[in-house]
């Protein structure tokens, strides 16, 4: 996870020069924008690996399930960045379409989006498989980053062959559209920080993965309960479940622990699996209907 983020950080570092020292020589709003894009990927980068550092401590007294909802906390520094940046590249294009247009060397940026271009679209596709691979938010978000960068990048392209053209606004234009897509962005990383930091459920596609497993165990006459959150990259859940009411302590333990193991091997995410056990009688069933409708009236 750090290799392939320490990349990105030397590969933004050198994109962050290239377009602002050419931007600055040629004037051009839309490539000047493109490199304070590239720019704030190299903030968020070591915003990346700081998140990861944290998370990755173990429990301790004050964190005691851990400390992975810190690379939550780094999305959502990296879905603020986005926003605001966006936001700077919107005014500043405004501002650019209401001053009479002014023409660009459209050669130098068709050059210099083309090879960003080119770069920021393999960072993304390398990032993004590590993050799937370690199950990283943060590290997804990033990779996102990187994806506007190059579709920032394929805009400020089409600015530059337009100029060619004799369109010589296009290089504003182009500089709103990186603008407004920032924002997109943005907003939508900063929706998905605020549901893991709200414990919202993973997904339906989990829940029936994990309830399948479950449901393969014959030993198990019944199951209510279940939760699952996010933590950071990992998953908490929590499931009681109901077995023979003659069934010894030792079979519970037993039983619970190949539950553990299978709902472990069956998805590919870290989980953290609380399983208490209840026995199989009336009583119990009647209980778990009744949390049920009372769930489901709330």
């Amino acid at each position: 996870m750090n290799r392939i983020t320490w990349i990105g950080a030397g590969c933004n570092l050198a994109l962050t020069g290239m377009k602002l020292v050419v931007g600055y020589l040629i004037g051009s709003l839309a490539l000047i924008a493109d490199g304070y894009h590239s720019f704030s990927d190299l903030g968020t980068d070591f915003v990346v690996l700081l998140g990861s550092r944290l998370s990755n401590r173990p429990p301790d007294r004050s964190h005691p399930f851990g400390h992975g909802k810190f690379e939550t906390f780094a999305t959502w520094i990296i879905a603020l960045v986005l926003v605001v940046g966006g936001g700077w590249v919107i005014f500043e294009a405004v501002n650019s379409l209401m001053r009479p247009a002014e023409p660009v060397r459209s050669g130098w940026i068709i050059a210099t989006a083309a090879a960003s271009l080119v770069v920021k679209e393999w960072i993304f596709r390398a990032t993004m498989h590590t993050a799937h691979t370690c199950h990283s938010s943060s590290l997804k978000a990033n990779a996102w980053h990187h994806r506007s960068d190059a579709l920032s990048s394929l805009i400020v392209l089409f600015s530059g062959i337009a100029g060619l053209l004799g369109w010589l606004r296009s290089d504003a234009v182009a500089g709103s559209l990186v603008g407004l897509m920032i924002c997109f962005i943005g907003v939508k990383l900063n929706y998905d920080a605020m549901m893991e930091l709200s414990e919202a459920s993973p997904g339906r596609e989990i829940e029936d993965r994990i309830k399948h497993i479950i449901g393969g165990f014959r030993e198990v006459r019944g199951w209510h309960r279940l939760r699952i959150r996010r933590i950071g990259r990992e998953l908490s859940m929590d499931i009681h479940i109901l077995l023979d009411s003659d069934a010894t302590i030792r079979q519970g333990h037993d039983i619970t622990k190949r539950i553990e193991k299978g709902v472990k091997e069956g998805i590919d995410w870290p989980i953290n699996l609380t399983i208490h056990v209840e026995p199989d009688t009336e009583e119990v069933r009647d209980a778990s209907r009744r949390f049920a409708d009372w769930v489901l009236k709330g």
